[in-house]
């Protein structure tokens, strides 16, 4: 399944640069890719509640189908906004490194707080 999203987000990509596909394919390609992942995941629809939300909702919150809703949406968000910037030379990449560190810091926070 991962592979299968992954071509369809590059074929996705290369179809805008050669089609210069309008706005309203670029959010429902995504939807499309991001379905096998959805439907091959069995895992947990459980999250860790952020530091500052634990008084109120808890340490984990169980989302249930609302889960694969947000995943699907983050697909789309995440393709649409390294897309933005890929015309602009190297700017997707730099915008995917400090995202990336920002989620490793994100974690390391919220493991170190947990203890």
């Amino acid at each position: 399944p991962a592979v299968v999203s992954i071509n369809f987000c590059v074929f996705l990509g290369f179809s805008d640069d050669v089609l210069d596909l309008k706005w309203r394919y670029k959010i429902i390609l995504p939807t499309i890719a991001s379905i096998p992942l959805l439907l091959a995941y069995t895992g947990q629809t459980t999250i860790l509640v952020p530091f500052p939300l634990k008084p109120f909702l808890g340490n984990i919150l169980d989302l249930g189908l609302l889960y694969y809703v947000y995943m699907g949406m983050l697909a789309i968000f995440c393709t649409n906004a390294i897309n933005i910037y890929a015309g602009i030379n190297g700017l997707e990449v730099g915008q995917s490194i400090i995202i990336g560190c920002f989620i490793a810091l994100h974690n390391i926070i919220e493991y170190y707080l947990r203890e």
